[in-house]
């Protein structure tokens, strides 16, 4: 039975194989990232009296390829002075001059809003955009005298220009709403050779829906597709969940076909996310937001390891400061020489295979639905052959489990069975890994079983590969379920596996002695291995660790994981060095030194279950994990000895 089990487990791999080189291929080819900075704080800049062409001369000259612009909003207009927003309080000042009824009129005979005053220089577009935008809202007053020229505009609505939200103040939407592109400043910009990037909000709407015809146009007319949204929904998405409003499809639908690239924003949780990347497909390239001013530090070293470690394409760089700007804490000139020494920081040290241009998405991974069957029955049959340690019964009732996972996806095509099975083989993968070195009975054997123990990790790491394929899972937006798991149970089952012929004498030794310390430090490390687990865990991370990751990620190109090389490999090394050298109690100790060997083995597997790391970045690390875990596991083996050796000398002098 064994043996028709590893021929399909090893059937199952050839077959896949095609799934894991075309990954392999697609992340490889695609090595450029795009820089993109945004114009509002060019703009903000260029206020302040630095000189555009100088600017952007500079920004060219050190990489940045992209400049993202949003909808024009009678907010932006006012800045340039070719509008005024008045409340009422402001009007009625205004009109102290002017007669009682006149001033009654502003007071008393319109509901809430703000007044907005064109002036004779705005270009009539932008005052047909906001005719067309307010239209059910919007009219024109009459009664106040204005000068020659200027027309004076009521908007219902809210009659305050700030509001608080929060422990902040935001622009009324009035004032923010988009009313349209500024089609000349994109041109200018596209004539110096940047690609503009579009961004908007969930504030469009059938009023001003002529802003993404607009889009639509300057995309085909620049060749510019790529598009990021703004704030924490995604445009279309319900403003409450109790609200069924469905236009989140249909603007992802729309936006696709019209041959948009979706740009999600890391570590940026916004609704509808999932609703527009299963639309969108392929066409995803992620974004990390670099903020050279929010005093968070390490932008270098962020804004390399992402576009090296995490298939990200694009670098979202603020090079303003607009809040200490308008506070004089900053000048135009300083804030712009922080920026530029740290967009050449980026570029001297990202690595010689990315080089700054215009970002793409992957190619196209999609599985076929054979080879993703062929992968969950190499899944079952992996499992059914470690089952057979417990039994053949129970290999044969995993393997039919397993099977049962595998029909559930070919009925459903949910991801979730893949999921699952991802899951099942990882924690399976690891506990089976540790378990190899239980019995040695030589040096030799020591090699073969940490070489077979490697083996049996990457292959679980394979399926996991195999299983979650995808353009989803390589930019994030799908990925592996469990984590929490994998990074418990191989040791929970390694742990439960070495005892199970003396479990009474171990329960009867914890009430009896000092044992239960010991078993207390082993939970609390479990608790620390699962909070160091996940995207939070460098939180809890001490200073001088990140120092050593850093230092080990400069010196290697990619640093091995640290719960792999300084702990479980050479935990596991030790272990199989006591099973083949101790007696009694001491071998029995090196088998439980194997349930921290698992640590290595769960840590390599989950290396993999990264699907938005790079697959040679992952090879590489475990390599390098495997490597220096077994020398410092000959290390261990040479300080036990030695503690062996001399421990009867301390004792006897204690």
């Amino acid at each position: 039975m064994k043996k028709i089990l590893m021929a399909i487990v090893a059937l199952s791999i050839l077959l896949t194989a095609p799934l894991i080189y075309n990954r392999a291929k697609v992340e490889w080819q695609n090595d450029t990232y795009e820089m993109i900075v945004p114009y509002e704080e060019i703009r903000e800049l260029e206020n302040r009296g630095l000189d555009t062409g100088e600017m952007l001369s500079t920004l060219a000259d050190l990489g940045v390829k992209g400049i993202s612009f949003e909808p024009t909003g009678i907010q932006d207009l006012e800045k340039k002075g070719q509008v005024m927003t008045l409340t009422k309080s402001d009007l009625f000042s205004m009109l102290q001059n002017e007669d009682e009824v006149t001033r009654e009129n502003v007071l008393y005979s319109r509901a809430n809003g703000l007044y907005i005053l064109l002036r004779n220089d705005l270009d009539e577009r932008w005052e047909r955009a906001i005719l067309t935008t307010f239209k059910d809202r919007i009219e024109k007053v009459e009664d106040v005298p204005t000068l020659t020229g200027e027309s004076l505009y009521f908007i219902s609505g809210l009659n305050k220009q700030e509001l608080l939200q929060g422990t902040t103040t935001v622009s009324n939407p009035i004032l923010t709403k988009p009313i349209g592109y500024d089609e000349e400043v994109i041109a200018e910009y596209a004539a110096y050779g940047f690609e503009p990037v579009f961004r908007i909000g969930n504030n469009v709407s059938e009023a001003n829906s002529f802003v993404l015809d607009q889009m639509k146009q300057l995309s085909d007319q620049f060749d510019a597709h790529k598009i990021v949204f703004t704030g924490n929904a995604m445009l279309g998405v319900s403003p409450h969940e109790d609200l069924e409003i469905t236009d989140a499809e249909e603007y992802a639908l729309r936006l696709k076909n019209e041959g948009f690239v979706l740009m999600p924003i890391e570590f940026t949780d916004q609704d509808g996310l999932q609703t527009y990347a299963r639309t969108f497909q392929n066409k995803i390239v992620r974004l990390h937001s670099i903020d050279f001013f929010d005093g968070r530090g390490g932008y270098t070293d962020r804004a390399t390891r992402a576009v090296k470690e995490r298939n990200i394409r694009a670098l979202y760089i603020h090079i303003a400061d607009i809040k200490r700007l308008e506070a004089e804490m900053i000048t135009a000139d300083q804030s712009f020489e922080v920026a530029t020494i740290g967009i050449d920081a980026i570029q001297e040290k990202m690595a010689d295979k990315h080089q700054p241009g215009i970002s793409q998405s992957y190619n196209i991974l999609k599985s076929s639905t054979w080879m993703t069957l062929a992968a969950l029955i190499g899944v079952a049959a992996f499992i059914a052959v470690a089952a057979l340690m417990v039994s053949e019964k129970i290999a044969l009732l995993t393997f039919g489990g397993m099977l049962v996972v595998a029909a559930g996806y070919i009925v459903t095509g949910s991801i979730l069975f893949l999921q699952a099975a991802a899951l099942a083989v990882s924690i399976v993968a690891a506990t089976w890994a540790a378990i190899t070195g239980e019995y040695i009975n030589s040096k030799k054997e020591m090699v073969i079983k940490f070489v077979k123990a490697a083996a049996i990790a990457l292959i679980g790491a394979w399926f996991v590969t195999a299983l979650l394929y995808g353009n989803l899972f390589l930019v994030k937006i799908d990925e592996f379920r469990g984590v929490k798991l994998l990074f418990l149970l191989p040791i929970v089952l390694t742990g439960l596996h070495v005892i199970r012929d003396h479990v009474k004498e171990l329960a009867l030794a914890f009430t009896r002695n000092y044992y239960f310390i010991i078993f207390a430090v082993l939970a609390a490390g479990m608790a620390i291995l699962l909070l160091r687990s996940g995207n939070d865990a460098g939180e809890i991370v001490s200073g001088a660790e990140l120092m050593l990751r850093q230092g080990l990620e400069d010196l290697m190109f990619v640093r091995p994981r640290t719960k792999e090389f300084l702990i479980g490999y050479p935990l596991f090394v030790l272990a199989m060095f006591i099973i083949y050298q101790g007696k009694g109690w001491e071998q029995r100790i090196g088998k439980y030194l194997l349930a921290g060997g698992a640590i290595g083995f769960l840590s390599t597997v989950n290396t993999f279950t990264h699907l938005h790391i790079p697959l040679y970045i992952s090879v590489l690390r475990t390599i390098y994990g495997f490597a220096i875990g077994a020398l410092l596991g000959i290390v261990l083996i040479w300080m036990y000895k030695l503690g062996k050796k001399y421990w009867p000398l301390i004792q006897a002098k204690l």
